[in-house]
This record gives structure tokens, C-alpha cells and sequence, in this order.
């Protein structure tokens, strides 16, 4: 079920700051996390316009516990979850930028949930917010990008495998969908900072399903 935009409570606090994000291709090949803490890794399926072949776009995210991995398939522990999104409202030009900002936003909101000092919290979070508004804005106007399943990826072979457990990573997958709808009304709206933190909440929500799926 598609999630319904509803209209967004006005935040008191100033989200967005004048901060300029240099994407890196290390998404392509991440490195572990800054603090030193548990790691989950995630991927993101970028398909060809056949649906043929696909590249994987993955990042290492802080988590508050590593859990045994009781949701991963039994012939598969070395598995990464990944998940996939029908993106046909991005340029196949742009859908490998679109999911390294989608990417590197949920790394910088991870590391704020998991921070202790609150600045730094903020910080992260307002650049996580800047490189979600920048995805978004990469979606046609006319379009959407919905979330469409949430499985497993062999990081060598390449073999997909379906979830024994599809959720909470499937509750991430929609909130996901619903922040980059919020965050494509935000590029449209002369007052873009009350979407931009309902994006921000359904993104954050997204984070605390992972965090809770990696516990187990």
C-alpha cells in the first residue's frame, strides 16, 4: 500500500543549513563507520531499463546492537539486505547518483541517532536532510519513486534471495518512499521547511526499523 502524504506540522527549529555535501564514490565501496560502533551493512538495487542487470550501491550504517542475525537466510549469513525501489521516475542517467544520496543520507541520520552529543546530532542531521532534499530532487515532478520489495543480495555471487523475515527492513522500505514524496513537495513549495521535516521523521522512523532489524 502506497503511504499518503498528509500535511506536515511546522517544526520550530530551523532544519535546513547552508551546508555544501561532496558526494563521494566511496559509497560504492564503503567504509566502515566513523565511531567505531556495531555496523549494518545495506544495499541498494539500481536495475537497467530491461530489469536485467542491476549494480549495487551499498553503505556501512552505525546501529545501536548487532544482533546473532536471526532474519538472514540459513544458506546465506555473508548476505547483505538490500532494497529495491521501481525508480522509473529517475533518469537512468541519474539512478546511480539518486541511490548514493539516498545512501549517504541514511549514514549521516544513523550516526545521529547514535551520537551522544547533541550539535553533532543536529549537524548530522541537517546534512542528511540536505542530501535527501538533493535526491528527491532528482525524481520527476510528475513521477514518484515506491518501494518494491526488501531481499537479500550475495555480496560476491550476485544471487538474490527472498526475506524469511521481510520485516521491519519492509516498514524502512515505505517510509523511505514517504520522506522522498514529502521531500519532492518540499522542492515545490515556497515554504519547503514543513516537509522537509515530515521527510525527515518518515527517514528517521526508516533508520529505527533498521536499527531494530539488526538487533536481531
Amino acid at each position: 500500500m502506497k503511504p499518503t502524504v498528509k500535511k506536515p506540522v511546522r517544526s520550530l527549529g530551523v532544519l535546513l543549513a547552508a551546508l555544501v555535501l561532496a558526494l563521494s564514490a566511496v559509497l560504492l565501496a564503503p567504509a566502515p563507520a566513523q565511531a567505531g560502533g556495531p555496523t549494518m551493512r545495506l544495499c541498494f538495487l539500481v536495475w537497467d531499463e530491461e530489469d536485467e542487470v542491476f549494480e549495487r550501491i551499498c553503505v556501512d550504517f552505525e546501529v545501536p546492537v548487532a544482533g546473532p542475525r536471526k532474519g538472514w537466510p540459513k544458506d546465506c549469513w555473508v548476505c547483505n539486505p538490500y532494497l529495491r525501489f521501481e525508480d522509473y521516475a529517475v533518469n537512468p542517467a541519474e539512478r546511480l547518483s539518486f541511490y548514493e544520496q539516498l545512501g549517504q543520507g541514511q549514514v549521516l541520520l544513523a550516526q545521529a541517532s547514535v551520537t551522544k552529543d547533541e550539535k553533532l546530532a543536529e549537524e548530522l542531521r541537517a546534512e542528511a536532510a540536505e542530501v535527501f532534499y538533493s535526491a528527491a530532487k532528482l525524481i520527476d515532478s510528475e513521477g514518484q519513486v515506491s518501494f518494491k520489495e526488501f531481499g537479500w543480495v550475495d555480496p560476491e555471487s550476485g544471487k538474490l534471495y527472498g526475506s524469511p523475515q521481510p520485516e521491519p527492513p519492509t516498514i524502512a522500505g515505505r517510509s523511505f518512499e514517504a520522506g522522498l514524496r514529502y521531500m519532492q513537495q518540499a522542492a515545490q513549495e515556497p515554504q519547503p521547511h514543513p516537509w522537509i521535516e515530515s521527510a525527515m521523521k518518515e527517514f528517521e522512523y526508516a533508520n529505527a526499523m533498521l536499527a531494530e532489524f539488526a538487533a536481531t
